[in-house]
């Protein structure tokens, strides 16, 4: 029956081991959380795989992939045709957030918006917005019906019917966002 205190301390002692312990789980966890995608996340497989994933009428976030550095520093309509199944004609880009930030002024979309382009000499992180309705007409309807196009003003110059026409193909729109840290 001695040492009857030293055997409760040492419980204590294993008990305050295993909640610091949890601690340090936690903190790595949330770090680990931080440091986001691994990087070689290749800009066209991770917007095909959007475009693949969501039903017609769908709306998706990507995760976050790089444009520049070893990276793609463009991603096309004809780049993602095959990987898809979609034809070019029913997928076009959007600045998004990048539209007017000194920081990512490298970033733009072609003229005709089949094109997403960037000329950085950095690679800089993304994610990208995908939005697909049944025709050009119901995706316009969505986009100002939903505030997209407030939310981001960049990339809506002509109108979804302007890029996929409205011959019942399905169109989609990839909107350029900035990931959250």
């Amino acid at each position: 029956m001695l040492n009857q205190k030293g055997q409760a301390f040492s419980v204590f002692e294993l008990m305050i081991a295993a909640v610091v312990a949890f601690a340090i789980l936690i903190v790595l966890f949330m770090v680990l959380n931080q440091i986001g995608t691994p990087t070689g996340q290749d800009a066209k497989n991770v917007v095909a795989n959007a475009i693949k994933s969501i039903s017609p009428s769908g709306d998706v976030s990507t995760t976050e992939f790089e444009l520049g550095g070893s990276g793609s520093n463009s991603v096309s309509s004809s780049d993602l045709t095959d990987k898809t199944g979609l034809d070019e004609k029913s997928m076009f880009f959007a600045i998004g957030q990048f539209g007017g930030s000194s920081s990512a002024g490298a970033v733009s979309v072609a003229s005709d918006g089949s094109a997403l382009l960037y000329n950085g000499t950095t690679k800089i992180r993304v994610k990208a917005r995908v939005v697909c309705k049944q025709t050009g007409t119901a995706l316009d309807s969505y986009i100002s019906s939903s505030g997209l196009q407030s939310k981001y003003p960049s990339g809506f110059e002509k109108s979804g019917s302007d890029y996929c026409g409205e011959d019942n193909q399905p169109c989609c729109v990839v909107i350029l966002i900035k990931p959250t840290r």
